[in-house]
């Protein structure tokens, strides 16, 4: 199977990508700030992530193999309590020093972990097992937006580190080119052509990264010329927005081969919500919108 080969981006690269960011786009200046600052705050934690590899039953994996089937279900990611609890201190900390909007919330939990309530213990599984926080929000009097943003945001680094533990099943795989996530069958966030052209698709949950075809629909299929379009803005050439009238689904692709800086997916998608508006404008939706960990709350 055919995998990207791009390196991570250190924290002075992701720092550095940001900068260029708000200097070209002053508008998105309050929103790259903060979430550069997370952004930096994640690749430091997944520094020090440890934990013990998914093992895969032989039998199991050629039959999900054969089948075009995920690795695993999310429910099976594996999350280092000590590294997530110190990364949620460090994402309120940030909210509480430059996102306002987020600040009361920050607050709030860094109350209830400084008390050590027992309602925070189960929010990491509660998400990977696809519920949600509500009670948990309830509880400690939160909006459950921002307490999911806070809570996938601490684990992430967990979660992307076992996906690059697990990509390495793929290496003989047969060739995977569907519109899910061979890791964990999440829908993929955001597509972009490397230099050679080639199309991939970035997974919304695991940040796995798989090649796809070029044409039509990674979302339902549909393969129909007169079902694709896509629109784009002679100022904003790196970016085009693929739509489907099939499922009337939509999805933003960056073109690198057109990018004058490092490619860090997640900036990219924060400092493009204007197209995701105008999608929507369209009477197109995303199956990640707003996609967990990046929701845009200081809009």
């Amino acid at each position: 199977m055919t995998q990207t080969t791009r390196p991570e981006l250190t924290k002075e690269e992701i720092t550095k990508t940001a900068g260029m960011i708000q200097r070209s786009r002053p508008a998105y200046g309050a929103l790259i700030d903060f979430y550069g600052q997370v952004f930096v705050a994640q690749a430091q934690s997944r520094i020090h992530i440890a934990l013990d590899p998914i093992i895969l039953d032989p039998a199991l994996l050629a039959l999900k193999q054969e089948n075009g089937m995920p690795l695993v279900d999310p429910s099976q990611f594996l999350i280092d309590p000590a590294q997530a609890g110190i990364l949620l201190k460090k994402l309120c900390d940030l909210s509480v020093a430059h996102a306002p909007k987020l600040a009361h919330t920050g607050e709030k939990i860094l109350t209830a972990l400084g008390k050590g309530k027992p309602e925070l213990n189960p929010i990491f599984s509660v998400l990977l097992n696809n519920q949600d926080l509500e009670k948990t929000a309830t509880l400690l009097d939160i909006p459950l937006d921002e307490l999911t943003f806070f809570a996938f945001s601490a684990m992430a680094p967990s979660i992307q580190s076992c996906a690059v533990q697990l990509a390495s099943y793929l290496k003989d795989a047969p060739e995977f080119k569907k519109g899910y996530c061979p890791v964990c069958g999440s829908h993929p966030d955001v597509a972009f052509l490397d230099q050679d052209g080639k199309k991939f698709l970035l997974c919304s949950l695991c940040a796995h990264e798989w090649e796809t075809h070029r044409m039509g629909c990674v979302f339902c299929d549909s393969m129909e010329k007169e079902d694709q379009h896509y629109f784009f803005s002679s100022e904003e050439k790196e970016y085009r927005v693929y739509l489907c009238d099939n499922c009337h689904n939509y999805l933003k692709l960056v073109d690198l081969r057109k990018l004058d800086r490092s490619f860090f997916p997640k900036l990219e998608q924060i400092s493009t919500l204007h197209l995701d508006y105008k999608a929507q404008e369209k009477g197109y939706k995303s199956p990640n919108h707003p996609p967990p960990g990046s929701t845009p709350l200081l809009a």
